[in-house]
């Protein structure tokens, strides 16, 4: 009996040792849409599933366009975005790391919403 005991115990330990720092080192989420509000510190995306999703947006937060640095100034309502998450304990919502900009942006150009295209 002592020793099933010992070898359970022994099996929870290493399990817990093995998994523990997996999730310790585990990176945020991704959630990507299109963007449908911006302010201030915070944007709104519909995601794929077309639920809204709001993002906090920090000092640190990283932007990315065509693998090449960006700004927070480029983000514009209709552009879609892929963004690195993670939750922030403080806030209690979801905080921004990187933000991918895409090139392909989903709204219609100037010249799509009189009929005529030029793309």
């Amino acid at each position: 009996m002592f020793r099933n005991i010992f070898a359970v115990s022994i099996g929870i330990v290493l399990t817990v040792s093995l998994v523990a720092p997996f999730d310790a080192r585990q990176t945020g989420t991704r959630v990507s849409g299109t963007i449908t509000a911006i302010e201030g510190d915070h944007i709104q995306i519909k995601d794929q599933a077309g639920k809204p999703v709001i993002v906090m947006l920090q000092k640190t937060t990283r932007y990315l366009k065509s693998e090449k640095g960006a700004t927070k100034a480029e983000l514009k309502v209709g552009t879609r975005v892929v963004i690195e998450v993670r939750m922030d304990d403080k806030m209690k919502m979801l905080a921004a790391e990187e933000v991918t900009i895409s090139t392909n942006d989903a709204r219609p150009g100037p010249s799509e919403t009189d009929g005529t295209k030029t793309r």
